[in-house]
């Protein structure tokens, strides 16, 4: 049962979900699926299907409500992913459910499994010329086109995700695409031609090199360091030659096609033009030298165990691996359709499931009501892991989300133009969400509600939702992303992310005012060990936010870090003022405790907050006659400073309870209510034990070795 203190956190909706799934465990009728079943039989416990498919069918007809489907351990590996329509609905009353048996792992998986026997020994000898001398002898091919791959034709000219192609997968690891460096990267000399954007100041207009459709792509001088291995790589532009890189600032990634290799001028030439050019954007035309880049995808650079990459001339897939191959599970994944999906269903559970392995999602829903997906654990999926897109009260509770390509859990829906807007309901709830973005380094966030695009800022609905006690870490950028209306935020805990790029939140918006966007509470959460990151970050506009309670400790190192950032989005444009409330907040070792941007008198609440050994502890700035200028404070109440505070300084547990429980914290009313105890992920029904220390890793490295660093401006 849920422990003391949580049940009254979830929403009613919830509850019913909960108490519906206990009273009819017993109830209805009951089908059983193995991997050594068969679908000519009953279906019964001694008699199981062999398919989820052939469950399908047989739900549609049972007579008896409600249906559970039980799934024996094993793997299920289906010709065409699961998809579930309004015919395969239960009710609020009598859900569908599809659970695991008892002390079962049912595997849902998306990809083949390959043999020792696919694979070839290489004998070719101008490709055996091509490995690192290293690498011979242990590199084996696989001929994607006698396997009948789909996904294995040349990547596009320029792209921002996997580029459409297959994906490996050994021992339950995804493999590396082949790259150098191995690890960190590469940065421009200097930039020879943008192929577009501004050639001055960022934001001149007036000098702004033009482009057509037809035009090549930027070219950059590349450092004498690696003139050998770009000399390597000019021998194979013509079979393709990508580089993947950060060309313009920290925050947008993607991948280009080389199409020329000049050893004499020491530059490289990209096919297309990407928005806005080649090049640092504060730093033009000649760039910074910081633009990090690196090769990626070439047999060359399979020289270590665990890479890979596919040939797109021979249409064979090279892999070094990291163990033998007879004694290894090696899956190839080459389907982008969910592996389960809801298409217009109602009221399904799905529960207990593992689901692994595609080029898509792991499980998305789209439209219907009422569906719950809790207890199970999506994993080496290409894009996110759950997504509930339209449709109204879908619960996320309890997954374990890991290792993704993209993001955890995408949530979208309700109607902002209605009035009253129309809430989607949705929830969010006690999710471990770790290790993702693994494929899109940025804007890919465990959790995103309402947040659409990328450095530009962008948007969806996403309409009351609700997320709570959810624990997200370990990713290149973003730890929450969020806009759109009436959604609650609470008692989360999100840590070490921003662990490439940076000018990201642990909570994140960018949004302008007229795209619907506001009434937002964010509310007693912990972040946390991010000293590239910003804590609860407001990027444009901020009207009627509710920030209360939440404690920030990012243990900022470089030269970005604050707290708690509410900009000035489009204020000098409109002249409006964007109330919003800043009440009992605690702000630990950041480089900027709080940054507040208003227009004066402030029509919300700040007050009741703390800064704790932070170089800055409050900036105050002023919107005026359509700029910002630096005031004085313009606090509703009280707010306080400490440069030593033991308690908290020397926290090296992540745990703030004797922090709170300090004589100078109690002199400061409204900041003992933080119920840190609270905060992060609880037992219940789908989740019978907490993660261990050493699954979590709090006390883990909070900062890479391979980390842009860059400041707001991209400059040292």
């Amino acid at each position: 049962m849920m422990k003391r203190g949580y049940a009254h956190l979830i929403r009613p909706a919830l509850l019913l979900a909960c108490g519906l799934l206990l009273s009819n465990c017993h109830k209805g009728t009951h089908f059983h699926v193995s991997p050594a079943g068969d679908d000519t039989a009953d279906g019964s416990a001694a008699h199981p299907f062999a398919s989820m498919e052939r469950a399908r069918m047989a739900v549609r007809t049972a007579s008896e409500k409600p249906v559970t489907v039980w799934l024996a351990g094993g793997d299920y590996h289906f010709e065409d992913p699961t998809k579930l329509t309004a015919e395969d609905s239960g009710t609020a009353a009598q859900p569908v459910i599809y659970r695991a048996e008892a002390g079962n792992s049912p595997r849902l998986l998306g990809g083949k499994k390959l043999k020792a026997s696919d694979f070839r020994t290489i004998t070719d000898p101008a490709t055996l010329d091509r490995l690192a001398q290293p690498a011979r002898g242990k590199v084996v091919s696989l001929d994607l086109k006698a396997l009948g791959a789909v996904h294995c034709k040349s990547y596009p000219d320029v792209f921002t995700d996997a580029g459409g192609i297959v994906d490996l997968f050994c021992n339950g690891k995804r493999m590396t695409l082949s790259r150098f460096p191995n690890d960190g990267y590469m940065t421009f000399k200097s930039v020879v031609h943008t192929a577009g954007g501004p050639q001055g100041d960022w934001n001149d207009t007036t000098n702004v090199q033009q482009i057509t459709p037809a035009s090549t792509g930027g070219i950059f001088e590349f450092r004498e360091e690696f003139y050998a291995k770009h000399a390597l790589w000019k021998k194979q532009v013509q079979r393709g030659v990508w580089f993947r890189g950060y060309w313009r600032v920290a925050w947008e990634n993607s991948a280009q096609r080389v199409i020329a290799i000049d050893d004499s001028a020491h530059t490289a030439t990209f096919a297309k033009p990407i928005p806005n050019g080649i090049g640092n954007k504060y730093n033009r035309p000649k760039g910074n030298g910081r633009e990090a880049y690196q090769l990626i995808n070439l047999l060359e650079e399979v020289d270590e165990p665990g890479e890979w990459c596919l040939d797109f001339s021979d249409g064979k897939l090279y892999f070094y691996p990291p163990a033998p191959l007879g004694q290894s599970e090696i899956v190839l994944v080459d389907d982008e359709k969910p592996i389960i999906s809801l298409d217009g269903a109602s009221h399904v559970t799905l529960r207990d499931l593992t689901v692994e392995a595609n080029l898509g999602d792991g499980i998305r829903i789209t439209g219907g009501e009422g569906n719950l997906v809790a207890g199970c654990t999506v994993r080496n999926v290409n894009r996110n892991g759950i997504v509930f897109d339209g449709g109204k009260n879908h619960i996320a509770q309890s997954n374990n989300l890991h290792h993704l390509g993209a993001g955890g859990i995408w949530l979208g829906g309700g109607d902002e133009g209605a009035r009253p807007r129309v809430a989607a309901g949705h929830q969010a709830v006690n999710n471990h969400i770790h290790h993702f973005g693994e494929i899109e380094p940025v804007y890919a966030a465990g959790i995103n509600c309402g947040f659409t695009g990328g450095g530009a800022g962008g948007h969806h609905p996403a309409v009351g939702m609700y997320v709570a006690h959810n624990v997200i870490h370990d990713t290149p950028h973003v730890g929450v992303l969020f806009g759109s209306m009436d959604s609650v935020f609470e008692y989360n805990e999100v840590f070490r992310y921003c662990l490439v790029s940076n000018d990201m939140g642990g909570f994140y918006s960018y949004d302008y005012k007229a795209r619907n966007f506001g009434n937002i509470t964010i509310r007693h959460n912990l972040v946390h060990s991010s000293p590239l990151g910003d804590g609860i970050y407001f990027d444009c506009d901020h009207p009627d936010m509710k920030v209360i309670g939440n404690i920030v400790a990012l243990g900022s190192t470089g030269t970005r870090g604050t707290g708690y950032l509410f900009k000035n989005g489009s204020m000098p444009k409109d002249g409006s003022t964007q109330p919003f409330d800043c009440v009992g907040n605690i702000a630990i070792d950041c480089k900027v405790g709080y940054e507040f941007v208003s227009i004066l008198p402030h029509q919300g609440k700040i007050e009741n907050n703390l800064a704790v050994t932070c170089r800055t502890p409050f900036n105050w700035s002023e919107v005026k006659n359509g700029k910002t200028i630096s005031t004085k404070d313009y606090a509703t109440g009280q707010n306080k400073n400490y440069q030593d505070l033991p308690a908290v300084k020397n926290s090296t547990t992540v745990d703030f309870r004797v922090a709170l429980d300090s004589q100078s914290l109690k002199n400061l009313p409204g900041i003992g209510a933080i119920p840190v105890d609270q905060i992060g992920l609880r037992t219940d029904e789908y989740r019978k034990a907490l993660p261990s220390a050493a699954e979590l890793g709090r006390a883990g490295t909070a900062g890479s070795k391979s980390g842009l660093g860059y400041d707001i401006l991209d400059r040292k």
